[in-house]
């Protein structure tokens, strides 16, 4: 069995982006791409869902965005993959002695965890209930 059936990664969930401009970045996802914007809960802070499909790019405003602004990639920038048993992935990521963190939304019924990449990027695992 491929490794990646046995950690159980069944699709990309959404791909997220800081961005300096808002408006602009929605004006060339939306306008130029075509994409639809979903309806997004309030979080607190300003950004936008996009579909993709049945995928998503979240746009999530940070004024220190970019990078012509900064040398470092944003914890706003990076990738989630939906799961189908979290457990067997913070197994695996602990076999390889990789860091993570954990989180959720009970009203949205998911649970998270999070790690880096070599290079610093997040990567979200989801699994729903």
């Amino acid at each position: 069995m491929a490794l990646m059936d046995r950690i159980g990664l069944k699709r990309m969930h959404h791909v997220s982006f800081a961005v300096a401009d808002l408006d602009a970045s929605k004006d060339f996802f939306c306008c130029v791409l075509g994409l639809p914007e979903d309806d997004r809960p309030d979080f607190g802070f300003p950004g936008a869902w996009l579909a993709v499909g049945d995928r998503q790019i979240h746009l999530i405003a940070d004024k220190g965005a970019g990078r012509a602004v900064r040398d470092q990639i944003s914890r706003g920038d990076h990738l989630a993959m939906e799961v189908r048993d979290l457990s067997v992935v913070k197994a695996r990521l602990r076999e390889c002695g990789i860091a993570f963190s954990e989180g959720g939304n009970e009203r949205l019924g998911m649970s998270q965890a999070f790690c880096s990449d070599p290079d610093g990027h997040t990567i979200e695992f989801v699994q729903y209930h």
